[in-house]
C-alpha cells in the first residue's frame, strides 16, 4: 500500500467534529466556537518585528514568518498583496471525502453564516463572501490574529482577507474588504487562478 492510500485519522476527526458541532448548536453556534478557538492560538505566539518589508518576505522563504509556519509560503504579488497556493485544509478535505465522497451536510450554511457580517468579520477583515468552505471561518482568523503579533519596522500590520478559492474551483470574493482596500476585483480573480486564498496587508501608522 503507498503512502497515498493511508488515510490520516486526525483529519477524518477533526471534519466529524466540525459536523457534530453544527448539528448539536447550530452553523451560528460552531462558527462563533471555531473561530475563538482559532484567535486562541494565535495568543500563544511571541511577538515579532522585522525591521522592513523586505525582512518579513524574507521570513516566508525561509519559513520562519509566523504566517507561513501556520499556512504554508504566500507569494507576494506586489502592493502588499499575497497568493497562497495550497489550503491548509486542503488535506483534510481529501482525506475525508475519500472515505465519505462529499463533505458533510451542514458545511454550506455553516459557510454562509461566516460570511455574514458581524463583529469579528469586521474586526480581523475576514468573510463577507471570502468564506467557500468552514475551514475558512478557522484559517482566515487565525491568519489575522497571528497579524497582532507581527510589526515591521515598529508599526502594527493587519491582514485584510479579499478571496478564495474551493477545492471544486469556485471563487468568493470580499466585496467589503476589496471597496476598502481599494484593490480591484479583476487582480484577486487573476491570482486566485493559480491559487487558492488571496489577502492584503496593511502597515499601519
Amino acid at each position: 500500500m503507498s503512502d497515498e492510500n493511508i488515510l490520516d485519522i486526525a483529519h477524518l476527526s477533526f471534519l466529524d467534529m466540525i459536523k457534530i458541532m453544527i448539528t448539536l448548536s447550530g452553523a451560528a453556534s460552531a462558527k462563533g466556537t471555531l473561530i475563538r478557538n482559532a484567535i486562541k492560538t494565535a495568543e500563544r505566539i511571541p511577538e515579532v518585528d522585522y525591521p522592513t518589508f523586505d525582512d518579513y518576505l524574507a521570513a516566508i522563504e525561509n519559513a520562519t514568518n509566523p504566517i507561513t509556519i501556520i499556512e504554508g509560503k504566500a507569494t507576494h504579488a506586489g502592493d502588499y498583496v499575497f497568493g497562497l497556493k495550497l489550503c491548509p485544509f486542503g488535506p483534510s478535505i481529501k482525506n475525508y471525502t475519500k472515505v465519505f465522497e462529499k463533505l458533510p451536510e451542514g458545511f454550506a450554511d455553516f459557510t454562509a453564516e461566516f460570511n455574514k457580517p458581524s463583529n469579528i468579520t469586521d474586526q480581523y477583515r475576514v468573510g463577507e463572501g471570502a468564506g467557500v468552505s468552514p475551514f475558512c471561518a478557522v484559517h482566515q482568523p487565525m491568519r489575522s490574529a497571528f497579524a497582532e503579533k507581527i510589526k515591521i519596522g515598529g508599526k502594527k500590520i493587519r491582514f485584510i482577507q479579499l478571496g478564495c478559492k474551493s477545492g471544486a474551483g469556485k471563487k468568493g470574493f470580499a466585496e467589503k474588504w476589496l471597496a476598502e482596500t481599494g484593490i480591484s476585483r479583476d487582480v484577486v480573480d487573476k491570482i486566485l487562478d493559480t491559487n487558492m486564498c488571496c489577502y492584503s496587508m496593511q502597515i499601519l501608522n
